[in-house]
This record gives C-alpha cells, structure tokens and sequence, in this order.
C-alpha cells in the first residue's frame, strides 16, 4: 500500500499525452487547446466608438453648443472625416470607427434635436477621446492570447473566433469504458428483489465524466464471474484508452478485478492505497499503454477516486496546464487519520470557510447531497494551514 501523494503521482507520471487533432472551433467547446493563438491584428483595429451620438472636436465646445450634422457613420463603414470647419460633428453608432479629426464622443442623452443639428446639453463636460476605445489598447498584433494547454471556454473561443482561428489544434478524446461490477446490481428500469440495489456507480462517474469534458464511449456491468467477465474485458481493453471499473478490487473471496487485470496483461502500478475512502483502489497499464483505474464498489468511495484520481488524470493526458488546487480553511479544528489521508465531504459557508459533512459511510450516497465537495486531509502529524478543495462534478 502506497500514501495518496505517491499513488497520484504514479499516476499522472504513467498518463500518456493523447495525441492533437484538428477541427473546427464550433466544435471545440470544452477541449484543450494543443496551439498558442496570437492576435493576427491590433485589438481593436480601430479607434472605436463605444457610445452612440455625435462626434466632435473637444475645442468646438468651448465656443458654442449647436453643432451641424454634416454626415452619418454607422458601424462596419469605414472611417469618414470631419470637416475642419468649427461646429460641425458626425453622427456616430457604437462600434463605428471614430471619424478623422474628431476627438470627442457626446453621447446621445446629453443632446437635443435642431433643425439642421444638435444642441449639446449645457451641462454635459467634454473629455478628450472619452467613450473612444483606443486602437490596439487591448492587444497589438503578435501578442500571445491563448496558450496551449488552455481549456476552451466561452471567452477563449470568443477570443480565438476574433483571431480568424477558424480550425483550431485540440487533445484527441481519450476512448473511455466505464464498468461496474457485482451480482447485486440491476438495471435502473428494473425493480430490485430485498437482496439487490439498482447500478449507480455507472450512471454517477459516466456523468461526471461528460461534465468535465470526456463523453464515455462505453459504460457496462459485470458480474462476479471471471470467465465471462474475462471475455468482455479484453473487448473493452481492445477498444479504449481509458478503463475505469468499480467494484470487485478489494481483497474478497469475490474480488476477481485484480488477478483479471493481470490474467489480461495488465501490470499494476498500484494497489491499495493509504487513504479514506477508497483503500482498495488501484491502477493497472494495460498491454498497449492503456490506463485502468480500478475504483471500489460501495458509491461514496467510487465517485471520491474518480475526482481525486481520475480527472486529474484526464486533464494531463489532455495536455492541460495543471492547475493549483483551491485551497480552504475550515472552521473547526479538523484532525487527520493516523497514517491515512482523508477525503472528507464538506460544505462551504458564505465566508468561504467550510464546515465538515460527512457520509454516514462509504455506502452513504445519498449523505453526498448535503456537501459541495471534499478537501484532502493530510495524515495526521502532518501540518496544514489549508485544505486542498475539490468540488463534486
């Protein structure tokens, strides 16, 4: 048995890169970006009007108040110009360029129509280029904007979209199975005998999967038979990258997964691991590099591994920059487990503190409702300010 630290650095050390494909950027919502894009322009290109109204020469104000509309520049038109004669101005909309000459916007509220103009309020103060968003302010050509290793959100798609990125370079999608295991599990749809439960693990990792961004190609269940367990398996391990089972990984009479795996070609990385929940878990290379994660069966510890291990996981054989975790502190003294790291399920107050919220036990599923998430607890006579924070997906 391994303590947590080194478990999952055996891991992320072992996780493979997925290769780069390219496709276009309506697609690429939630994947990890495998390019740096530059800004293939000044942002913006232009001196940008960001009120609609009138513009102006600040000087032209200090003489008089009626101005003479002598043209109209809407946006996507190029720039116009504004004649040199004193209290004239252009009529401009926001996003237009800002017409040659001038260097004062009024916006709209603060005139009132003329006859062959508009009258600029009595009170209003003019400010040299006020409401004119300067040309290249936000970025000059050639800048770095998004990094490879980057998750491709609404505002880094937006960006890349303002790039000209139209195809962009992402993380292939690893090809993941998800397999519970037991003889005590039926379907959703079927109603269980007294000595049965119906299959969540499944149904709970497949989701927290497709959230953080990895649909699963396969989700099944097994039961506590090696012979035909044996035979779906070796399929799954021909046609995935990733394999994460539940259930059967422990040291039971009825715990075939690991000598399965090894029976498979599998080599163990480890297995057991110093941590509470889910002390029975392990990891196996399958023999064409892909990654087993073998999770225990009762809930609390499978959905716990898959956040602690699994994702994190995910997110480097992606190529994502690794993120530093939250960290948190607790309003209570919280001690550590002697020679075990903890997992323990809490809720966070408005303060940004947080407040223990156990499970009954590892069985407890539905005591995760009550938490936000878990922090990870040290063993004890390891000191720690603050808690590493992961929130359930």
């Amino acid at each position: 048995m391994i303590s947590f630290p080194q478990a999952l650095k055996t891991l992320l050390d072992r996780t493979p890169v997925m290769p780069a494909e390219r496709i276009r950027i309506e697609n690429a919502s939630g994947r990890i970006l495998r390019q740096d894009i530059s800004a293939d322009r000044d942002f913006p290109p232009f001196d940008r009007v960001m009120m609609d109204g009138y513009a102006l020469r600040c000087e032209d104000i200090k003489t008089t108040r009626d101005f003479v509309v002598v043209a109209s520049a809407p946006a996507g038109a190029p720039a116009v110009e504004l004649p040199e004669k004193s209290g004239s101005c252009i009529e401009v909309m926001t996003g237009a360029p800002l017409p040659c000459g001038a260097d004062c916007i009024v916006p709209v509220e603060e005139t009132e129509p003329q006859a062959d103009g508009i009258r600029i309020a009595s009170n209003f103060e003019a400010v040299h280029r006020r409401f004119v968003h300067p040309l290249g302010s936000d970025a000059k050509m050639g800048r770095p904007l998004i990094r490879s290793g980057t998750l491709l959100g609404s505002r880094e798609i937006g960006v890349a979209a303002s790039c000209g990125a139209a195809w962009l370079e992402v993380s292939q999608l690893p090809r993941i199975a998800v397999i519970a295991t037991g003889d005590e599990l039926v379907a959703v749809d079927e109603t269980p005998s007294p000595h049965q439960i119906r299959q969540s693990n499944a149904h709970s990792i497949s989701t927290a999967l497709s959230l953080a961004g990895y649909p699963v190609m396969t989700s099944g269940c097994l039961r506590d038979d090696e012979t035909p367990s044996g035979s779906y398996l070796r399929k799954r391990l021909e046609e995935s990258d990733w394999i994460i089972l539940t259930g059967a990984v422990s040291k039971g009479a009825r715990d075939f997964i690991p000598a399965l795996l090894e029976n498979l070609g599998c080599r163990s990385l480890f297995h057991g691991v110093a941590q509470r929940p889910g002390k029975p878990a392990g990891c196996w290379l399958g023999p064409a590099g892909q990654m087993i994660m073998a999770l225990p069966g009762n809930p609390v510890s499978a959905l716990t591994g898959l956040h602690a291990f699994v994702l994190p996981a995910l997110a480097a054989t992606s190529g994502s920059k690794q993120q530093k975790p939250r960290l948190v502190l607790a309003q209570e003294k919280i001690d550590g487990l002697h020679g075990m790291t903890r997992h323990l399920p809490i809720t966070i107050a408005t303060d940004g503190k947080v407040t223990p919220s156990p499970t009954g036990n590892s069985g407890d599923f539905i005591g995760l409702l009550r938490s936000d998430g878990f922090i990870t607890i040290p063993p004890r006579g390891e000191f720690a300010a603050a808690f590493p924070f992961t929130p359930w997906i």
